[in-house]
């Protein structure tokens, strides 16, 4: 049983989507032997995971300035890697909670990737050849450095299975977006009169729950797939070399 309740809003949040999924969890589970109480402690199918929630302040900065959207989301990692280090024998996900930072963009592949395995940049191929290339060379993503999975060839925190981003799915938004790409000469009101008669009860603020699951390529133990398969659901998965996208709920295939 639950010795606390949850109190953040990342806590609570959580919990609803487990409660929706109806997975059993325990809240601030107790394990023998160990001092730390991850968050969340979920069995499914026979087997046991661990979930800390972290969450992320409301700011609101005045002026204009640059910022680096690594540093933050690494902070939460580090924390997880402080929670988990005792628990090196189970599945552990960190869950990500924007509350409002501005400074932080957890539903973006590059941002979070990006702190996982290194900043992300590009590669430029030089042609150093006489006369113009044989053909345009090709310009690839990469990741650079100070990543929190992978610090060059080195592999770190390979105790966290994953991380996983807490969100909103604006439904009624998306399906408004998907109107004015086929309808772009429409006004706002026929594009939502649009939207009404092609959706059932059509409501702009329609909202649902779900996660993204972003997969540690270098994890000792990987985060089960059979978890984290709702219908606003997304999960960015390892595929040989590749992170890339390996399960997307059916309402957001059917919406994005």
């Amino acid at each position: 049983m639950a010795t606390t309740a949850p109190t953040t809003a990342g806590e609570i949040l959580f919990e609803d989507y487990l409660k929706g999924m109806q997975y059993p969890y325990e809240f601030e589970k107790e394990f023998p032997g160990k001092s730390k109480r991850p968050d969340y402690t979920v069995t499914k199918d026979g087997d046991t995971f661990l979930f800390d929630v972290k969450d992320f302040i409301e700011n609101m900065p005045v002026g204009f300035s640059a910022y680096d959207p690594y540093p933050r989301i690494r902070e939460k990692i580090d924390e997880g890697r402080v929670k988990f280090k005792q628990f090196k024998e189970f599945p552990c996900a960190v869950v990500l909670q924007n509350n409002g930072n501005i400074f932080v963009h957890l539903d973006r592949p590059h941002v979070v990737l990006g702190a996982m395995y290194g900043d992300t940049g590009f590669k430029v191929p030089v042609w150093l050849g006489n006369g113009l290339p044989p053909e345009p060379p090709p310009v690839t993503q990469v990741f650079l450095g100070r990543g929190k999975m992978l610090r060059g060839r080195t592999q770190q925190n390979t105790t966290i299975s994953a991380l996983i981003t807490l969100r909103r799915v604006g439904a009624g938004w998306l399906r408004y977006r998907k109107m004015v790409k086929e309808f772009p000469k429409l006004s706002i009101d026929d594009t939502l009169k649009a939207a009404a008669e092609r959706y059932v009860n059509f409501d702009l603020n329609e909202e649902h729950l779900g996660v993204i699951v972003w997969e540690n390529a270098v994890a000792r133990i990987p985060l089960s797939r059979t978890l984290f398969t709702g219908d606003y659901d997304l999960r960015w998965g390892v595929e040989g070399q590749d992170q890339t996208i390996t399960f997307a709920g059916k309402c957001v295939a059917d919406l994005e």
